[in-house]
């Protein structure tokens, strides 16, 4: 193997600083939202582009239920460390436009930050990985490392077209480790390396009682179907919210002592997620030390939305002939999302409900990377060496998502904003010299990782 001049790699992000910052406000001015194809499109010739241009190989792939994806490589040494990032935005703008300091996808820099929506999650991310190939061609080396690409562009939050896609490109994304799409530094400058995340269940339950709508003088006679299916919810969880479900949380993994001790370090500001809420205590009286490890580590199910019979705004004569719900279970690490979808319909059966139709809307496995693997060591030394802080490790985290598409390699999740970054609200931002640290983080990362066993 060449000898690595990392110091030339580092200074390289340095001196082509301004151009990458640049080069992220075009892909910001590129309105990346799941229900404009063509501006996702568009997004997606962009980023198939910025690979090609910093010397990598590049294709866009044509995908099922998805946006196109982008596959892409930049070359380097034997090992292979593969970037998986998002490009879409939010579905619907939140929050009014008014509110930002500058139009959502003007790319504009104020005092230091660069706002705009999907910078902070996930854009910022993404190019930060190709800007720390580039800067290794920049210095007149070639990478030490061979990066290898996943570009998403999600037509839906649960991105069902992800575990096929992977499938099918086994080869071509095949690596010794991961980085996963984002991540932040907290208030102290203190980067988090996310280790995890939950897998979900998402059901649609559905009851029919009656061909038709008839009035509820025949109440005495027909049954409902608001009655039958809120029936079969309440039977799903005890009176304090928790699941009711038998076996439920049998096989949900019990963090060790010394992940536990991780997550206590987490900070957890219980009294604004309260104040927000406008509750005075969590449920079962949780201290912010118990809510921290909690939140990441008790699986959920919660009833998300009903809608059945006549909500006019009057008085209305009628018994509901149908009515349906939505059910979101989000999953541990070592939930199987098939043995619990058996686990409720049991649940039912056992109930007297197995009336009521039970659709499986969306699906995905938790994942877990074990804190004492070597990658996870490795990426904590390299932010140690990038940000000058300790780094805070998130063995369990309470987001969703698909991180067990990519099947059992090491998986960090890194990023270049901060908490208060405002994603999905008005003034979405990342401050520069975050971006800065986080493309030298990820070329520390790629030096350690051509040098490691």
């Amino acid at each position: 193997m060449p000898e690595i001049d990392l110091q030339a790699a580092l200074d390289a992000v340095d001196e082509h600083f301004d151009e990458f910052v640049t080069e992220l406000q075009e892909l910001c001015r590129l309105r990346s939202r799941r229900q404009e194809p063509e501006q996702m499109a568009a997004t997606a010739v962009f980023l198939r582009d910025s690979a090609e241009r910093w010397g990598g190989t590049a294709e866009i792939v044509e995908w099922e239920r998805s946006h196109p994806y982008v596959i892409a490589e930049i070359g380097g040494g034997d090992r292979r460390l593969l970037h998986f990032n998002h490009y879409d935005v939010e579905v619907e703008p939140t929050g009014d436009d008014s509110e930002w300091i500058s139009p959502p996808y003007a790319a504009e820099i104020h005092d230091g930050r660069l706002y705009a929506r999907g910078v902070a999650d996930d854009k910022g991310a993404l190019m930060s990985r190709l800007h720390a190939a580039a800067a290794w061609r920049l210095s007149g080396q070639e990478p030490p490392v061979t990066s290898r690409y996943i570009m998403e562009g999600k037509q839906w939050l649960h991105s069902p077209g992800l575990g096929g896609f992977v499938e099918a490109h086994a080869e071509r994304l095949a690596a010794d480790a991961a980085l996963w799409e984002n991540s932040w530094t907290d208030g102290e400058g203190r980067p988090l390396l996310k280790l995890g995340e939950k897998g979900i269940l998402y059901l649609r339950f559905t009851a029919q009682t009656l061909l038709r709508e008839l009035t509820s003088q025949n109440t005495v006679l027909l049954p409902s179907a608001t009655t039958r299916l809120t029936a079969a919810l309440a039977s799903l969880v005890n009176p304090d919210g928790t699941p009711a479900v038998a076996g439920f949380a049998d096989d949900a993994r019990v963090p060790t002592d010394d992940e536990r001790a991780l997550l206590e370090k987490m900070p957890f500001d219980g009294d604004f997620l309260k104040r927000r809420a406008g509750v005075d205590a969590f449920t079962g009286g949780l201290t912010d030390a118990e809510a921290a490890v909690a939140i990441r580590t008790v699986p959920t199910l919660t009833i998300a939305g009903i809608e059945g019979g006549n909500n006019a705004e009057d008085v209305t004569l009628g018994i509901p002939a149908a009515a349906t719900a939505k059910v979101e279970i989000r999953l541990v690490p070592g939930q199987d999302p098939e043995r619990v979808l058996d686990a409720v319909r049991t649940h039912l059966a056992k109930g007297g409900f197995e009336d009521v139709a039970v659709e499986v809307m969306a699906t995905s496995r938790p994942h877990h990377t074990d804190h004492t693997d070597p990658f996870v060591t490795l990426v904590a030394e390299t932010a140690r060496a990038a940000y000058g802080a300790e780094p805070l490790i998130e063995p369990y985290t309470q987001w969703i998502g698909n991180q067990g598409s990519l099947g059992d390699v090491p998986i960090v999740g890194v990023g270049v904003s901060r908490a208060d970054a405002g994603i999905d609200g008005p003034n979405e931002h990342i401050r520069l010299e975050d971006y800065r640290m986080g493309i030298k983080h990820v070329v520390e990362i790629m030096a350690a990782l051509a040098v490691s066993e």
